[in-house]
């Protein structure tokens, strides 16, 4: 998880960066116009993957003797569902430009087609990778697509196309590399990328897969539907100052989708069902890094968004600082549904972000026209908070751990100090801080992970 939390945290860095120069270039309407071609590939690739990305984690975890079938299975099912995404694109970006942008953009309309395309193809891989326990290769595929999207940023606003589509269309293109080369090192893991169309194998992945994508889909109407109401509801220059607010928040959490990308096949692989020790830990250590990462980016960010995208954009500052607050019930929340898919219950998962859905679609209606941006961040609290109390009822019925051992207590502080010296001084580090950190491994994302010195999730576990 340390190891994924730096990737992450460089990726971080990259896609920052990308962010400056977008605003920089980019008007704050033009980049709120990014903000919803953005939003309509990701919501597409995360519609159209029909779940693969859990089936691949969760099969490969469950039979690891079987894994060319499986894997062979699942590319076959990726390659239905990059075409599923080409059409979804098309008929949703019809109603999304008559209702947000008010008029027609066939050209953010293949940007966003070409984000779906390699979202999709990233993420299958991706999780193709870490349920092979390929995680180092996951790691390096995930700073790849930072640095990728930073420079393709770069070359397409400054020399190409200065537009919010060009945008758009670098982010698609900042993906599809690495997803590219994973491929390769997939090939070289399974001895071969040829698809397979496995009828008996295909049925039950996509069972298994829909409905953990159901709250795949939910959850990501949580996290992201703000961004096509703020510009339907206000107007497209607060909706690129929001936009903003919520990609600089998105540095907190990323300690939580490290650790939930981890914790994922972990708890699919591990000997005891029962076992929720890793679950309790990894939720500790979370909430501790993401509430200390919070408080230290509320205290500079009027500086931050200042002086890096603008002084125009200092006008999020109150919308960024409960956009903090709200990533620690949405930790909480990705580590709980982490542990229930990999006990097999994604369904439970569904409930829990259907209800913050709910919550989400209430609240930014209610909220945005009232309150602005301001309105739409304080919905997203309200939402994560309500989903993180769902999924502790869940997982406290399927699991029967105890609720307050999900709480930081003071000794996870060392915790926390002893994990990043580990990580510092990795050729010191003994056998026990290493399989300490690995049960807080998982799948891949927003579903991703990391290969930790060699070791399996599940011989990890049992040793």
């Amino acid at each position: 998880m340390v190891a994924l939390t730096a990737a992450r945290l460089a990726s971080v860095l990259a896609t920052f960066l990308a962010g400056v120069v977008a605003a920089r270039l980019l008007d704050p309407a033009a980049l709120g116009v990014s903000g919803v071609g953005l939003t309509l590939g990701w919501a597409v690739a995360i519609v159209a993957n029909g779940g693969l990305n859990i089936s691949a984690i969760y099969f490969l975890g469950r039979r690891p003797e079987d894994h060319r079938r499986i894997v062979a299975a699942i590319l076959g099912l990726a390659l239905v569902a990059l075409v599923v995404a080409v059409v979804l694109t098309g008929a949703a970006g019809l109603v999304v430009g008559n209702l947000v942008l008010d008029q027609q953009t066939p050209l953010l309309l293949v940007a966003a087609a070409v984000m779906a395309a390699a979202t999709i193809g990233y993420e299958v891989v991706g999780s193709l990778l870490l349920g092979l326990e390929r995680r180092r290769a996951y790691v390096w595929a995930d700073v790849s697509r930072s640095v990728a999207t930073f420079a393709i940023t770069l070359v397409i606003l400054g020399l190409v196309s200065r537009t919010a589509e060009g945008y758009v269309l670098a982010t698609g293109l900042g993906v599809a590399v690495p997803a590219l080369a994973t491929l390769l090192v997939l090939r070289r893991v399974t001895g071969s990328l040829r698809p397979r169309f496995d009828r008996a194998l295909s049925r039950d992945a996509l069972r298994l897969g829909l409905a953990g994508q159901v709250g795949n889909v939910l959850t990501f109407l949580n996290l992201r539907l703000d961004l096509l109401l703020v510009p339907a509801l206000l107007r497209l220059d607060l909706a690129g100052i929001y936009f903003v607010a919520t990609r600089v928040s998105e540095v907190v959490g990323q300690a939580s989708t490290a650790a939930s990308s981890m914790l994922f096949p972990h708890v699919a692989g591990q000997s005891d069902p029962n076992d929720t020790t890793t679950t309790e830990r990894t939720s500790r250590l979370t909430l501790l890094a993401t509430g200390v990462v919070a408080v230290l980016l509320a205290a500079v960010s009027p500086f931050v968004l200042s002086l890096f995208f603008g002084p125009v954009y200092r006008r999020g500052t109150q919308a960024l600082l409960i956009l903090l607050a709200s990533m620690l019930p949405l930790a909480l929340a990705r580590i709980l549904a982490a542990d229930l898919k990999g006990r097999g219950r994604p369904g439970l998962v569904s409930i829990g972000t259907g209800i913050g859905a709910i919550l989400t679609v209430i609240a930014d209606v209610t909220l945005i026209p009232v309150l602005g941006i301001e309105g739409a961040a304080l919905a997203s609290l309200l939402a994560y908070a309500g989903t993180a109390v769902i999924l502790l009822g869940c997982y406290r019925r399927v699991s029967g751990g105890r609720l307050l051992a999900l709480l930081p207590r003071p000794s996870d502080i060392r915790d926390v100090i002893a994990l990043g010296r580990a990580r510092l001084r990795p050729s010191a580090a003994p056998a026990a801080p290493v399989e300490s950190v690995e049960p807080v491994e998982s799948g891949a994302d927003d579903i991703t992970a990391v290969e930790a010195n060699g070791g399996t999730v599940r011989e990890a576990g049992r040793s």
